[in-house]
């Protein structure tokens, strides 16, 4: 049973994401990763959920998870080193930009999308000015 279940939440939280549900589609991830805390995919989709609402210390938790549980996944990396340029954490920045490009990640890619969410994060700490 609990392996249906774990797998229906995982399935509706990826659903909910594709349709804009994000919040939604975290509490189902979450709801996924206590039944099957193993599964690195869950941890993965988490924390891209998280980084899409803003959430970059819970993105940043969720990939680190994922991380630890399947080290070859580029995007992972990618996508924390991403957290990390928005949290003006330069050197962890780098260094997961380095181990994604050594697991097949293309640097050029994920130094844009750093560049764009350091540009975006320069426009709202002005805007709080």
């Amino acid at each position: 049973m609990s392996q249906e279940l774990w797998k229906s939440y995982f399935e509706t939280g990826l659903e909910s994401a594709k349709a804009g549900l994000v919040e939604t589609s975290v509490d189902y991830f979450e709801w996924a990763a206590k039944i099957k805390p193993d599964n690195p995919e869950i941890y993965y989709n988490l924390g891209v959920s998280y980084m899409t609402l803003g959430k970059m210390n819970d993105a940043i938790d969720s990939f680190t998870k994922s991380i630890n549980l399947d080290g070859d996944n580029s995007d992972a990396f990618a996508n924390r080193a991403i957290c990390h340029a928005y949290i003006d954490s330069e050197l962890n920045c780098d260094q997961d930009i380095k181990i994604a490009v050594s697991k097949g990640a293309i640097e050029s890619g994920i130094r844009e999308a750093v560049r764009v969410i350091k540009d975006k994060r320069k426009k709202e700490k002005k805007k709080k000015n």
